[in-house]
């Protein structure tokens, strides 16, 4: 499970992500965690398993670019890149084909991945995989916080 354990999170941590000779298997490239909190006055439900006095608060890793998937040969071949949600759901962002020695930009920029089920063993995941292996290297930037949650509304 992703958790981050810290007396306050910082409003974000800037993510570098990079692959170099993708495979062909689906690979996990980013996955949203969720954040022990100092909570000793009890004002959040759901408890860390391991310290009572800390809260489990949803995590959310937001995606500030697109996919850069530069094809190393000289041939045509494709990327696949998908997300699963925390609950299991596939949401498949299709297949790029990439001209060789070309790089292709797969925007999934102002995408948020969550994490929001405190007793899930993940949060939403990014996967990608190659057609064929080590012809990609991929990079992408993102930003790893807290999630933005109503604290204290009741009603709608």
């Amino acid at each position: 499970m992703s958790r981050i354990t810290c007396k306050t999170p910082s409003s974000a941590r800037p993510l570098s992500i990079s692959v170099v000779d993708l495979g062909t298997g689906w690979q996990s490239i980013a996955e949203a965690p969720d954040f022990s909190v100092p909570d000793t006055s009890n004002a959040f439900p759901v408890r860390d398993p391991t310290d009572s006095d800390r809260a489990i608060r949803p995590g959310e890793v937001y995606l500030t670019t697109p996919i850069a998937a530069k094809n190393k040969t000289t041939s045509t071949t494709w990327i696949d890149v998908k997300m699963v949600t925390e609950t299991g759901i596939e949401v498949n962002f299709g297949r790029v084909s990439v001209p060789g020695t070309e790089t292709s930009f797969i925007p999934v920029q102002g995408r948020s991945l969550l994490k929001r089920i405190s007793t899930s063993t993940n949060g939403d995941r990014l996967f990608i995989r190659a057609q064929t292996s080590a012809t990609f290297d991929i990079w992408l930037a993102a930003e790893e916080k807290l999630s933005s949650e109503h604290i204290g509304v009741i009603g709608g």
